[in-house]
């Protein structure tokens, strides 16, 4: 896995900020984007902004820890956001369908998706946000290619 960016958030309004960076310098369509850190780390904010980047706001996108999958139209293609923290295992992943939300017009976001990690096919992307204090936020990137 590659390691492709490391940035510092202290507040909500900069982990939105450094998701779209990534959004418009990373992230392509069709590629799983696997967010990974505990509750409260800021998954579902880091989601908001890549809302943000597409054109879709922010207000939309809330947590889809009950409804599994929320799906966001935005001008020119869809963002997919989908929550795995209450799946147990790969086979209850496969009965949502997830390989269909893999599209060229569309942006997948997984909260939770690095507990099935040796599931994903690459390509695909990590986001581990990672809690150092009560304020601040670790972001980094990672990239899974064919052959690495």
């Amino acid at each position: 896995m590659t390691h492709l960016d490391t940035l510092l958030s202290s507040n909500e309004d900069q982990t939105m900020k450094i998701a779209s960076h990534f959004t418009q310098e990373y992230f392509q369509p069709g590629v799983p984007i696997l967010l990974s850190g505990q509750l409260g780390a800021g998954k579902t904010y880091f989601t908001k902004g890549i809302a943000e980047a597409l054109g879709i706001s922010s207000r939309e996108v809330i947590s889809p820890s009950f409804a599994l999958i929320n799906e966001y139209h935005g001008p020119v293609c869809i963002l997919n956001h989908m929550d795995f923290y209450r799946l147990e295992n790969w086979q209850e992943v496969e009965q949502l369908g997830i390989e269909e939300y893999f599209t060229s017009n569309s942006f997948t976001v997984i909260e939770w998706g690095e507990r099935f990690l040796a599931h994903f096919l690459p390509p695909y992307y990590v986001v581990k946000l990672t809690v150092t204090d009560e304020k601040n936020r670790l972001i980094e990137i990672f990239y899974q290619n064919y052959g690495q």
